[in-house]
């Protein structure tokens, strides 16, 4: 019994400071012990399901209301890998871009980890070159911390690497949704830093349909439009649309792209 109580007022105080993930060196500081005497406490935790583990070593506050972590993919995901930062589908969705709620949860790091199933959930670890790791923030979301992507990185990483965030068209799709919202000069900003000149030329298309065009250039410090105008790096050479189609041969010569998708499928003309 002495045990259970223990536990409980562990649980209890873990609750009470808004601690709701922790590692047994955080316990052990936070009951300012030894890191050995805390593990069979974590073991009786454990048993009396107050906390659950997560990965080895890595541990998530379940206490008296055990919905608000399990039932919060997002906050698990930013405890699974470190640095990290939610993206590509699964930060659009956070963001209200896409209705599609994606099945996997997406976190962009600069290291290189397997997938993870947890709780019923999936999430893949999405390895991009530190100099690509920028544009994100901290935000509660459903009342838990979470590291996640602002509007225009998540659009950003997601036209970079469509294939984790549903595809082009779904990314035209949000593109759409945000074009009232975002900061144009941030997007091109992003887009300039990352320095996939693929990614320049898919952006520049897909903004001219939206009706918010800016000016194409070949180099970082060019700037080809009027002073103060954004201007966004584009392929040298002809690449696709999307890069999982065969080409179709419409050519869009302002951006060097090859047009593989109709605009039926992107659904976003009439937009000005």
């Amino acid at each position: 019994m002495s045990n259970n109580l223990a536990a409980i007022s562990i649980a209890r105080r873990l609750h009470e400071q808004g601690i709701f993930y922790f590692t047994p060196r955080l316990l052990a500081d936070l009951l300012a012990c030894d890191r050995s005497q805390v593990y069979p406490l974590i073991r009786q935790l454990v048993r009396t399901s107050l906390i659950a583990e997560i990965e080895n070593g890595k541990y998530l506050l379940l206490g008296f209301e055990p919905e608000r972590t399990l039932a919060n993919p997002l906050f698990i995901a930013c405890h699974l890998v470190s640095p990290g930062y939610i993206s590509f589908w699964s930060a659009l969705h956070a963001h209200g871009l896409t209705e599609q709620a994606p099945l996997t949860v997406y976190v962009a790091t600069t290291r290189k980890k397997p997938p993870v199933e947890y709780a019923g959930y999936r999430f893949r670890f999405v390895t991009i070159q530190p100099r690509k790791f920028f544009g994100y923030y901290r935000e509660y979301i459903g009342g838990l911390p979470v590291v996640i992507a602002d509007r225009e990185k998540a659009l950003i990483d997601s036209l970079s690497e469509p294939e984790y965030a549903g595809g082009i068209a779904e990314v035209a799709k949000a593109l759409r949704a945000a074009i009232d919202e975002i900061d144009l000069n941030i997007l091109v900003e992003y887009a300039n830093r990352i320095g996939d000149k693929t990614l320049g030329s898919r952006l520049g298309f897909l903004l001219d349909l939206l009706g918010r065009p800016v000016e194409p250039c070949d180099k970082a410090s060019a700037n080809d439009g009027e002073p103060g105008a954004p201007c966004l790096i584009r392929s040298r050479s002809l690449v696709k649309l999307d890069p999982g189609r065969p080409l179709q041969g419409r050519r869009n010569a302002r951006w060097r792209l090859d047009v593989n998708l109709s605009l039926e499928e992107l659904k976003t003309e009439g937009v000005g």
